[in-house]
């Protein structure tokens, strides 16, 4: 079951409080227009969790004498690739190409072409992260020789976003009364709101071979924290 914990912190940002005086901007019918009191505060919040979802990428890469012979010997390598990880449990939704590339290889004289080089991935979504493990190895053992990484991440990640958002807002305005009623004034209306979000930890490692299927590959999954801040604008009554 998935866990998830709040942390929620609050951290005053260059608190402007504005009591300024009159502008010398002219309004209409000449009546001298005041800038607007302001008081600006810096809420975050936090939230942890265990993911429940995996991101893996995975690929194909072949040479060949020929660029139709390299490409015919990819796809079908790249099929049998497909076919281990469906026959591991995963459906076509949770397949997708991201991408498919063709090149030339040079001799030692940097322009006569000795071959051709061919390149398949395709990214899978594991939903099951005790299988994440068993997924990579089906792969590699149906020729898979290619691996950028493992992405982990919560499958309702924009929900706990918006919690933490809600969260991070909640935890900037009560400091924004508190500092208003220590000047004597009124928190009013919202002015404006800016977001920053940031999630850690990023991709985890991971390199494929084929000796990797034999000894089978080892998956620990890391908590994911993902840290909202809202800088939020309120008008002074």
């Amino acid at each position: 079951m998935r866990r998830i914990g709040w942390i929620v912190a609050g951290t005053l940002a260059g608190f402007v409080l504005a009591l300024q005086l009159p502008s010398l901007a002219q309004g209409t019918g000449d009546t001298p227009t005041t800038t607007q009191r302001t008081i600006t505060v810096l809420g975050v919040a936090t939230v942890t969790a265990q993911p429940d979802e995996a991101l893996v990428t995975l690929g194909v890469h072949t040479q060949a004498g020929s660029a139709e012979a390299v490409l015919n010997e990819n796809a079908a390598k790249m099929q049998k690739v497909l076919d281990a990880l469906r026959n591991a449990g995963l459906g076509d939704n949770d397949l997708a190409t991201t991408s498919v590339s063709l090149y030339p290889m040079y001799g030692n004289d940097g322009q006569s072409v000795t071959g051709y080089q061919a390149d398949d991935q395709i990214q899978a979504t594991i939903r099951d992260l005790s299988k994440v493990g068993n997924v990579i190895d089906a792969a590699v053992s149906a020729g898979a020789n290619m691996a950028s990484g493992v992405t982990f991440q919560l499958s309702e990640q924009n929900q706990g976003q918006s919690q933490a958002l809600a969260r991070a807002i909640e935890n900037a305005k009560v400091k924004a009364d508190a500092m208003a009623a220590a000047a004597g004034a009124a928190v009013g209306e919202v002015v404006t709101i800016s977001e920053a979000t940031a999630t850690t930890p990023g991709p985890y490692p991971m390199y494929a071979g084929a000796e990797d299927a034999v000894a089978g590959t080892p998956i620990q999954p890391p908590t994911l924290e993902t840290q909202v801040s809202v800088t939020v604008t309120w008008a002074l009554m």
